[in-house]
């Protein structure tokens, strides 16, 4: 092993060029590209809303109101939420994740809860992105889900 290294260490020398001159600390920082760092503390954040050039235009009125879902394996049991006017929201037959709020961010769909019966009962804000809205049905991406992974609601 110590034997692969040193003759990495050697093909490594000779092809920088060393002359078996010894070269000071001047001389090194002197030469420019040696130090050619790119500065990414200007680099921009994109949000998803920009992220996604054709975002869905999505009519803020058409999702008040209650989505649910069937549960799986439970095909007779659903679960959801509701969602009104007044920015709050409500789970459906969900009694450990409770939401408090909604808001509406271009096609995000944003939920903040918290779960109920469990040690940490922070706030979470679920981040979810609205594939497809009807008047009777709703598909939602978290984007949290591996990829292609929908959620289908329909309205009660």
């Amino acid at each position: 092993m110590i034997r692969f290294t040193l003759i990495g260490f050697l093909v490594l020398f000779a092809a920088c060029g060393h002359s078996g001159k010894q070269t000071s600390v001047e001389e090194w920082h002197e030469d420019s590209s040696l130090l050619s760092i790119a500065d990414s503390s200007n680099a921009g954040i994109t949000d998803s809303i920009a992220a996604v050039a054709d975002t869905l235009h999505v009519d803020a009125a058409k999702l008040i109101g209650k989505w649910i879902r069937p549960v799986e394996g439970l095909d007779r049991e659903v679960q959801g939420f509701q969602l009104r006017k007044n920015g709050t929201a409500k789970s459906i037959n969900m009694y450990t994740l409770v939401y408090e709020k909604w808001e509406l961010l271009g096609d995000t769909l944003l939920f903040w809860n918290h779960s109920e019966g469990v040690k940490d009962t922070a706030t979470i804000v679920d981040t979810t992105i609205i594939r497809a809205l009807s008047d009777t049905s709703l598909v939602l991406y978290p984007i949290h889900a591996a990829e292609g992974y929908t959620e289908h609601y329909r309205k009660q």
